[in-house]
Formats: structure tokens, C-alpha cells, sequence
């Protein structure tokens, strides 16, 4: 009876143990399965569609991806509604104290808005700011409206200031950025297109004012305009530009920065998060600022003759300088390559006038030519007469 009992025992302690190796081999595997589930959706979750990080004065690409990908650029658009209006201004074709009639199509513009009623008036001035700041999509509609009739018209300026810039990878089918449903042709905007597009757009000072901006009041403070660029404030520098988003086109940013003398300019398309796109904006401009920086060669590198010898003049030799000054965007770790080639004689002949052309200095690294100007006479020089010809060769 006691065999048994021990039987019956050790029976039931197996299927326990079984039961935990069971309980903890369906854990494991209920672990691994989440793992590989969490593994294969961040493979799938596209960290962005392409980046551009160019610099903002010359437009050199300094890291790209996908740059000429067409995708779809959501308010990022309203950059060239704001470039169109502004070139309008410069122009005296419309004023900033214009006062705009809020139409019944414009009023009813969703998404990102200021909610702008029927036959309510607000100046262009104020619309300009809540599209900058707020990307406010029913204050695109308003001023389209008011530049050329009606937004279709609008749409049409917009693509031929495109073709004129270059912007090659680029259609506009709204003036504000919003998808036009159904299965209508959609804007499209690659990264180097947004990048001409930015480049234009930082010219005009008010611009950067407004994109810099965090918030401002409209409708007289009963509404606050916010800054959809939320690096404003974290990112030293950062002064704007401009966001983007809908469900279709996924989170956008042009942003642009400036430390001392170097401004540049990052675009992130298409990214899966709203923080991904603030956090590859970041990661590029950072990259940008550690990386180059601007340098005057003339200062750094002058030409070691200071003068030259002048044949048959009143002073035997004339100081030299270099007519220009020049700059070059250059990686940091490669400013000890540069080299400089002089083109200089070895003498001159008299007269000399100053600022007289007399060489030419030229700087390169690598090969590729960086820069150059011309050497300059510092002073003038007299032709020796004939009797002072004979009194300094007697």
C-alpha cells in the first residue's frame, strides 16, 4: 500500500513538473514571438523617406538620401505660397496692410486653421504670420485668393515659380498641403526641391522673424498662434522653417539654423513619427555645425611675397595685396590640406598703377579649386624720366 502511495506520489509530482516546464517553454515562446513582432515593426517603420543638409548660402549638399524622391510634402508647401506673396510685396503689387475678405471656400478649409469666419477681415500682415507660425490652412486659402482671384489660379503661379527655380521633383495641386482626396493627384516635393524652395525663402527677413516666432497673438489675443517647429529654443540657432503633416504624407520638417557666420539647412520627408523628424533635423544639423565651418583664406593663408620689383619705376619695388578677400566652406579636419598657387612674377615694369593687377592667387583642396583673386598693386609707380634714368645708372 505504500508502494502505491509513493507511485501516485511521484506520479503526480511528474505532471506538475511538466506542467511548469510546459507553463515556461509557452512563456519563452510567447516572449519571443512579442520580440520578433516588435523586431519586424521597427523594420517596417520607416524612419524617413530622405534627408537633405545643404548650406544655406551656396546650397552645397553636404549629406543627402533619397534627395530627388518625389514624396508628398504636406504644408510644406505653404513655403512657396509665402515665397509667391512675399516676391509680391518686393514687387508693389500687393502691401502687407492690404485687408483680406475671408470668402466662404476659405472659411470652410479644414485641418490646421484659425478658424477664419465668413466676411471676417484681418490684413495680409496677419494672415502671413498665422501661416508661418500656425500653418494655419484657411489663411493660405485667404491670401491665395486675394494674390491671384482664387486658389486655382494661385496653384498655377506656384508651378511655374517651380520651373523657374529648378525645383524638378516638384507638383502643386493646393496651396496649403492638405491630401485633395479621393484619387486626385497629390502635391509632391522631393527633399533637394524643398531645399531651392528654403533657400529663397530665408532672403526675406520678415519670414525669419515670423518662423522664429513661438507664439503671437490674432483675433486680437482671443486666438494664439503656436509654433509647429518645436526645436525653436532647444536647438542653438534654430530660427525655422517650416513643418508638414497628414495621415498620407507622414511628419516633414525644412528646418534651418545659424551659428555665426554658417546657416544651414536640414529636411527630413516623410518620417513615421512627429519626434522623428524633430530628432533626424536635429542629429543633421548638429553633424552640419561639428563638421564645417566657414574660413577666410586671406587671412589664414596670405602670400608670402608682401611686394614686388618694379623695372625702370621711381620706387624699385611696389607693395602687393589680394583684391578680394576669400571664404571657403570647409571640413575642419581638412583645413590643413588646403594648398595655394601663386601666380606671380618676378618683376614688373613701370608705370604701375595701384590696384594694378600684377598676379593671381588661387586656393585648393584635394584638387578642387576652392577660390582665388587676383594680386593688386598696393600703390602707384612713376616711370623714371630720362635724366633720372641716367642719375640711378651712373
Amino acid at each position: 500500500m505504500l508502494l502505491a502511495m509513493d507511485r501516485r506520489r511521484r506520479f503526480r509530482l511528474s505532471i506538475i513538473a511538466f506542467l511548469l516546464l510546459f507553463f515556461t517553454f509557452s512563456l519563452t515562446l510567447g516572449l519571443d514571438s512579442a520580440s520578433a513582432r516588435r523586431k519586424r515593426s521597427r523594420k517596417k517603420a520607416i524612419p524617413y523617406r530622405s534627408i537633405l543638409l545643404i548650406e544655406a548660402n551656396t546650397g552645397r549638399v553636404l549629406k543627402a538620401r533619397n534627395e530627388r524622391l518625389p514624396t508628398k510634402p504636406a504644408s510644406v508647401v505653404k513655403m512657396m505660397t509665402a515665397l509667391i506673396t512675399m516676391e509680391q510685396i518686393k514687387r508693389n503689387i500687393i502691401n502687407l496692410d492690404d485687408i483680406i475678405t475671408t470668402s466662404r471656400r476659405a472659411s470652410r478649409i479644414g485641418g490646421q486653421q484659425v478658424y477664419l469666419k465668413q466676411g471676417e477681415k484681418f490684413s495680409l500682415r496677419d494672415l502671413m504670420k498665422s501661416i508661418i507660425i500656425s500653418s494655419a490652412n484657411d489663411s493660405s486659402y485667404a491670401v491665395a485668393e486675394h494674390i491671384a482671384g482664387d486658389a486655382e489660379a494661385f496653384v498655377d503661379l506656384m508651378n511655374q515659380r517651380a520651373k523657374e527655380l529648378g525645383m524638378s521633383n516638384t507638383r502643386f495641386v493646393n496651396v496649403n498641403g492638405l491630401p485633395p482626396g479621393g484619387k486626385k493627384p497629390t502635391n509632391q516635393m522631393s527633399a533637394r526641391d524643398a531645399g531651392i524652395l528654403a533657400r529663397e525663402l530665408i532672403k526675406y527677413p520678415l519670414i525669419m522673424k515670423w518662423s522664429a516666432t513661438k507664439n503671437a497673438p490674432f483675433r486680437n489675443g482671443s486666438f494664439i498662434l503656436t509654433n509647429t517647429n518645436t526645436l525653436l529654443g532647444r536647438f542653438r540657432g534654430m530660427d525655422g522653417l517650416k513643418t508638414g503633416y497628414h495621415r498620407r504624407a507622414g511628419f516633414s520638417i525644412v528646418a534651418t539654423a545659424k551659428r555665426k557666420n554658417l546657416r544651414l539647412i536640414a529636411v527630413v520627408m516623410g518620417s513615421s513619427h512627429s519626434r522623428r523628424r524633430f530628432k533626424e533635423a536635429t542629429r543633421l544639423l548638429a553633424w552640419g555645425f561639428n563638421q564645417y565651418r566657414w574660413i577666410n583664406l586671406s587671412k589664414t593663408k596670405k602670400p608670402k611675397p608682401q611686394q614686388i620689383k618694379v623695372l625702370k619705376g621711381q620706387k624699385r619695388m611696389v607693395r602687393i595685396r589680394l583684391k578680394e578677400s576669400v571664404a571657403a566652406l570647409v571640413r575642419r579636419s581638412e583645413e590643413k590640406r588646403i594648398s595655394m598657387k601663386l601666380e606671380l612674377p618676378k618683376e614688373i615694369t613701370a608705370p604701375v598703377k595701384a590696384g594694378q593687377k600684377v598676379g593671381r592667387v588661387t586656393y585648393e583642396l584635394g584638387g578642387n579649386k576652392l577660390g582665388g583673386t587676383d594680386l593688386v598693386a598696393v600703390d602707384s609707380v612713376k616711370k623714371l624720366g630720362f635724366f633720372q634714368s641716367l642719375i640711378r645708372f651712373r
